[in-house]
């Protein structure tokens, strides 16, 4: 592992005799990855390359859940890349040479004929990939792509054993091939029949515990110093400041809603206000200093846009019917325009994490009527299974980029026939874009 200060390789031998120092600099490592789980292994370089990748090079402030979003999908990609599913070539490989060496083996050992031990040890081999394959077809710490590519190798599994493996076994004469050949080629049918119904109850769940991922940032930290970009948790005790008439009898043609103060938090670090010329504030009034000041200056603009950011979540989906409440902006003139996640815009991406919750779950199913109303079956089902998606499970980078192009996409509020822009929600002056990313 190299030493992130003067980048001298520092093997196993060496860390070791220095006790977790750098033998170099003296540095000490944060991680130590032969300590570690083999699923959730790290050292000093990937953590620091987490870092700077979430910061755009130390070019974007960011929160800590988006450095542990990028984290968990890092290790679920490399924890991926060693399936079967992903690597066939790698596991047909190393099985062409256990095959080979348990036949030797085995037939020697016992003094069998190889035409009577190979069908068997081939058998059991296939029995094992098969049930490796449905068991990752299942797994909640695979991506979806992969749990989908696991069915397919199912079906190819399938096709193999009754289309190659029955003939073989039938011209070779083999009474146990033949069996195996039958069995397990009707069973892999149907585990990827089955793997395939069960898809939809299948949750993504961290491969790091948020305790976990606290502590190595915690301990990062103490040695590395914090992140220069990291935001601290947003402040919401902050005293409301006077007003300045001077300052008032301006406004914004724009305002951006976020329904959680981090997301607001690290729009305005960023400077995201004042390069498109936009309010920052959430549903639950943060930032409180400039709240009260800000919703004088919005409500005396008759030409104001109000876009809501939100997370795809009961509460999410919920955000752009209370900015019709009366304390908000009841005036249908004003259009609102939904920027944030929707359930169908990301239930079928392959891409994505979906983690579950029983407390979404129990909030999906206490939503309003009406808003009910507003959503198809297939994503009322999706909430009220507890699946939910944050906003901060995308990098800053790539939040600010999505944000500025549904700004820009829905300036003149125009309905793109055939395209995935703007379309006009069925209650007056509700828009919604209808892709997110």
């Amino acid at each position: 592992m190299k030493c992130i200060n003067c980048d001298t390789d520092n093997n196993l031998k060496d860390r070791t005799a220095n006790l977790g120092w750098c033998k170099s600099c003296n540095h000490p490592f944060a991680f130590e990855p032969t300590a570690m789980p083999t699923q959730t292994r790290l050292t000093d370089p990937f953590f620091a390359k987490l870092i700077a990748d979430t910061s755009a090079n130390n070019t974007l402030f960011f929160t800590p859940r988006q450095l542990y979003y990028l984290l968990d999908k890092r290790l679920r990609s490399r924890f991926s890349k060693v399936n079967i599913a992903t690597n066939p070539a790698a596991y047909l490989g190393c099985g062409l040479f256990f095959i080979v060496f348990a036949i030797v083996w085995v037939s020697g050992f016992f003094r069998l004929s190889h035409s009577l031990v190979a069908p068997i040890v081939i058998s059991l081999y296939a029995t094992w990939i098969v049930l490796a394959v449905s068991q990752s077809a299942l797994s909640n710490y695979l991506n979806r792509r992969t749990r989908l590519n696991s069915i397919k190798t199912l079906k190819i599994l399938s096709g193999v054993l009754l289309l190659v493996g029955l003939p073989v076994s039938i011209v070779a004469k083999t009474p146990i091939g033949i069996i195996f050949s039958i069995g397990l080629g009707v069973a892999a049918a149907w585990l990827s029949w089955d793997c395939k119904r069960q898809q939809s109850q299948i949750f993504d769940a961290f491969l790091v515990e948020q305790t976990q991922f606290e502590e190595w940032l915690d301990r990062w930290n103490s040695i590395n110093n914090a992140p220069a970009k990291i935001l601290p948790p947003p402040q919401n005790a902050s005293l409301p400041a006077a007003s300045n008439p001077e300052v008032t009898a301006y406004s914004f043609d724009r305002v951006v809603i976020c329904d959680t103060p981090e997301i607001a938090q690290l729009l305005i670090s960023n400077n995201f206000h004042f390069e498109n010329n936009c309010a920052i504030l959430t549903i639950d009034g943060y930032p409180q200093s400039i709240f009260t000041t800000t919703m004088e200056m919005l409500r005396r603009n008759p030409d104001l846009k109000v876009y809501a950011l939100h997370n795809c979540s009961p509460n999410g989906v919920r955000l752009i019917r209370r900015l019709r409440e009366e304390t908000w902006f009841p005036n249908p003139e004003i259009p609102i325009i939904d920027v944030g996640i929707l359930p169908r815009q990301i239930m079928d991406n392959t891409d994505v994490m979906t983690p579950q919750s029983e407390a979404s779950a129990r909030t999906s199913q206490q939503l309003e009527p009406e808003i009910r109303a507003s959503l198809n079956p297939d994503e009322l089902a999706w909430l009220d299974a507890g699946c939910y998606l944050e906003l901060e499970s995308f990098s800053p980078q790539k939040l600010i980029q999505i944000l500025q192009r549904a700004i820009n996409e829905s300036r003149e509020l125009a309905v793109v026939e055939g395209g995935d822009m703007v379309i006009i929600d069925s209650s007056p002056g509700f828009y919604t874009v209808e892709s997110f990313g």
